[in-house]
Parts: structure tokens; C-alpha cells; sequence
């Protein structure tokens, strides 16, 4: 596929300005007035990325490790609203620091986990407590017009975890994605956004692919996060994802059941161990106890004919180094951006 139809991705960081610009060029796109009082902890150091997906700009923040997180105000005034004439919606992942929202009545907290809703249009009031977050923002006319009256509330449906979570998986991908899966993605996401933020009979109806979608990456990751443990059962999944048993097994029978999709998991995890060239001094019947399978004899039936031979001819046949199913880390989304022109980082602002 030609490497010009990958959808360009943008890169800003601080550590690119002097010390003492670094707040100002951080914030100079919040589209909000801040104040930052020095702590004297060091230097704002952080950095952000993102893309457009059409009419959506998606971004993340991250921020270096300091002895106290990095604090400061932040205040969306009339005067601001009135200046700019911003008209979109910001759905906000926090997975890490907090936001201290005082605007709000009662005053409300963001925790690490939680996805909140912001109207750009409307007054806001908080302290940041800094932290990674992933932000997405939606032009108003694409959501229900009484979607502005969700503003400053943590969306904690099930539908709503299930857009973090596809928020989350959006944001590690971008750098695979290519121009003509955008439509499709966008078509999803604001299906998925539309039933968070207004989960009638309709808006769930139309996102019931997009929502099954998302469901099954949720199982999927939960699979993976959980994939040697003894205990990783149907009734287990079933119980901290919040699904029934009949959905569960429903989702995974063109796949020959949930069960063999974990077994598959596990074999696929032990071929990358044994393949591995810097596991000189493994054995195989350790690999295949810790994957779930004490009959050895049993776990090279079953690998042969998942991978066409056995256990034995893939450590004997070692070569490049393999990465491990969920060995991507974060920082690499920050590596190797393009600059992209129309919209500013690190807060996702659409240029007028």
C-alpha cells in the first residue's frame, strides 16, 4: 500500500522552546486563560500528538515524570467564548493526574479512567493536575443538540467505557491507519459518541455494530491482559466485563468459541517466547505448563496445528527478535511525526 496514503500525524513538545516559553506555548491553543505558579520542580517537559480523521481531531498528552506533578489553572470565560466563537464538543480520556473541576456544581474530580465531556461553548473552571490524557474533538452540528447538556459530566454508562476504550485503541493506531479507512472510522466513532452522551433506544440501535465492535476488543485485551492466569474462565469475563454468558459466547462462535480463542491467545504467546532468540535457555515444557497446558504431548499436537510445526522447530529455527503480543509502548506514538497544517497541538484546535 502506498506509504502516502498513511494519514499524517502531527508532533509537538516543549523540550523544542526555551525553559521559560514552555508554558506559554503549551497553552497558547486551550482556547482558555491559565496560570502556572512555579514550584520549582524543573521546567514544563511534555509532549503531545494527534491527527485529523476528518471532521475529528484526535490527540494525546504526555507528560515527563517530576518529583510533583506539573499544576496550574485553567478558565473558559465568556469573554473567551465570546472572542473565539469555538463551536465543538471535547471528549477527554484522563489516564493519568487529575482535574479539579470547580465551574460545576457540586464540584467534581477526574480520576485516571475517566472520560468526561466538555462544551467548548460553555464556561469551565479547573486545576490540572498533569497527566497523560487522550482528547477527541467533534464539531457540535455532528451530536444531538442536548449533548451540551452533558457538559462537565463523567459519562459512566457501559456504552461510555466502551468509547474509552475505542478512543484508547484509536490513539496506539494511528500510525498504522490509512486515508481510506477514515470514513469508516468516523462513521463509528461518532455512532459510539452519540450513544455516550444520549443512550436512547435509537442512538443504541444505530451503534449496535459499533458497540459490538468495541465489546470485543474490550474481551480481547482483558484476554491478553489476563491470558497465563489459571483462573481466566468464561464466568470470570463474563463478570468483570459486565456481559452475559449468552452474548459472550454468541460474539465468539464463528470463532469456534471463547474457550479456543484463549487457547489460540495462549499458543500464539508461546510461539513468540520460543521464538524469541534472546530466551537461549528455555524449555519447552515449562512454556507450555506456564501457558496452560501440563500435558506436553498434548500442548505440540495442539501447536502443530495451529503453526505447521512443532515447538521443537521453532526454537531450532530462531532468528530475528519477535515482539510480544503487547509489547508496543506508549512512547513509541511519539516517535516519527509529520507536521500537519489546519489545526494546532497539544489541545486539538481547529484553525479559523
Amino acid at each position: 500500500m502506498d506509504q502516502f496514503d498513511a494519514v499524517p500525524i502531527f508532533k509537538f513538545s516543549t523540550v523544542d522552546y526555551p525553559e521559560r516559553d514552555r508554558f506559554h506555548v503549551w497553552v497558547k491553543d486551550n482556547l482558555c486563560d491559565c496560570k502556572f505558579d512555579d514550584d520549582g520542580y524543573g521546567a514544563l517537559d511534555a509532549e503531545a500528538s494527534g491527527a485529523a480523521l476528518g471532521p475529528l481531531i484526535i490527540s494525546g498528552r504526555r507528560w515527563r515524570e517530576r518529583p510533583r506533578p506539573f499544576t496550574y489553572s485553567v478558565y473558559r470565560t465568556e469573554r473567551r467564548i465570546r472572542l473565539d466563537s469555538q463551536d465543538s464538543f471535547r471528549f477527554t480520556l484522563l489516564l493519568g493526574g487529575r482535574f479539579f473541576c470547580r465551574s460545576m456544581s457540586p464540584e467534581s474530580v477526574k480520576l485516571p479512567g475517566d472520560l468526561f465531556f466538555y462544551d467548548v461553548a460553555q464556561i469551565n473552571e479547573c486545576t490540572v493536575e498533569a497527566g497523560d490524557v487522550i482528547s477527541i474533538v467533534v464539531p457540535r452540528y455532528l451530536l444531538p443538540s442536548h449533548a451540551a447538556l452533558m457538559h462537565g459530566h463523567t459519562l459512566t454508562s457501559g456504552v461510555s467505557r466502551l468509547l474509552g476504550d475505542h478512543l484508547l485503541s484509536l490513539f496506539r493506531n494511528l500510525s498504522t491507519l490509512q486515508q481510506q479507512e477514515v470514513p469508516q472510522i468516523v462513521q463509528s466513532t461518532l455512532l459510539l459518541m452519540a450513544a455516550a452522551v444520549s443512550p436512547t433506544v435509537e442512538a443504541m440501535r444505530e451503534a449496535s455494530e459499533p458497540i459490538r465492535s468495541a465489546l470485543l476488543e474490550r474481551i480481547r485485551h482483558y484476554i491478553d491482559v489476563h491470558l497465563l492466569e489459571r483462573d481466566l474462565t468464561p464466568e470470570r469475563i463474563c463478570r468483570d466485563i459486565g456481559i452475559s454468558r449468552a452474548k459472550l459466547y454468541q460474539y465468539f462462535e464463528e470463532e469456534g468459541g471463547i474457550m479456543r480463542q484463549i487457547r489460540r491467545r495462549r499458543l500464539r504467546h508461546a510461539y513468540h517466547m520460543l521464538a524469541d532468540p534472546q530466551r537461549q535457555h528455555v524449555r519447552i515444557a515449562e512454556i507450555a505448563w506456564a501457558h496452560g497446558f501440563p500435558d506436553e504431548k498434548y500442548f505440540y499436537r495442539l501447536f502443530k496445528a495451529e503453526f505447521g510445526h512443532t515447538p521443537k522447530e521453532t526454537v531450532e529455527n530462531r532468528s530475528d527478535p519477535v515482539l510480544l503480543p503487547g509489547g508496543i509502548a506508549m512512547k513509541n506514538q511519539w516517535k516519527g511525526a509529520a507536521s500537519l497544517a489546519g489545526w494546532t497541538l497539544p489541545f486539538g484546535v481547529l484553525n479559523n
